[in-house]
C-alpha cells in the first residue's frame, strides 16, 4: 500500500537535481507535486519504490527533462554530495526520458565502506514529469528492470493529473 514518505526520505529524488540545483530554472514553473513510497515485492525479496509527480506550467516539463539530461550527461555523468549520477539509457519511456543510475557510498553498520545503486526513470506526459525510482531495501541496491516494467502505468496515472 502506498504511503507518504518522511520529509527527508528520498529528498534528492523529488525531483532529482544532480550536480548543481541552480541548473534547473524550469523549477520556477512547478505548479504541483506529490510523492508516494511503495514496498514492492520482487522475485527474491522486496524493494522500495519512490514515485514523484510534478506538474508544470507551460513548457516546464520539457525544459526540466532537458536540464536534467544536460546536467547528468556531461563527461559521462556527474558527482555531487549525494553520489555519482550516470545516464544508463535515453528514450526509455518516451522521447527525452532518462534511465539514471545513482551510486551512493556510505559506511555499513560495522563502519566498513559500502555502496548501493538506485535507479530512476524521469519521463513526461504533457505538462507532468514522473520520477519513478527503485532505491532498494536498506543497504541493498535497486534494479532498473523493476521500474522499467512499471513506468508506463505510472505515466498513464500521471496523465490524468490536471495542472
Amino acid at each position: 500500500m502506498p504511503v507518504q514518505p518522511a520529509e527527508e526520505f528520498g529528498r534528492h529524488l523529488r525531483p532529482p537535481l544532480p550536480c548543481d540545483g541552480r541548473r534547473y530554472p524550469s523549477l520556477l514553473l512547478r505548479r504541483t507535486e506529490g510523492t508516494i513510497l511503495i514496498d514492492y515485492p520482487i522475485r527474491d525479496f522486496h524493494t522500495t519504490l519512490l514515485e514523484h509527480v510534478v506538474g508544470f506550467r507551460g513548457a516546464g516539463a520539457a525544459a526540466y527533462l532537458r536540464e536534467l539530461r544536460l546536467a547528468v550527461s556531461r563527461n559521462g555523468g556527474c558527482t555531487d554530495h549525494t553520489g555519482r549520477w550516470t545516464v544508463e539509457q535515453v528514450d526509455v519511456a518516451g522521447p527525452r526520458s532518462l534511465l539514471i543510475q545513482l551510486h551512493e557510498e556510505f559506511e555499513d553498520p560495522s563502519g566498513q565502506p559500502a555502496g548501493k545503486d538506485s535507479y530512476l526513470i524521469a519521463a513526461r506526459t504533457g505538462r507532468v514529469v514522473v520520477v519513478l525510482a527503485d532505491v532498494g531495501w536498506e543497504m541493498g541496491s535497486g534494479h532498473p528492470d523493476t521500474i522499467g516494467g512499471l513506468i508506463d502505468a505510472a505515466l498513464r496515472r500521471a496523465g490524468t493529473v490536471a495542472v
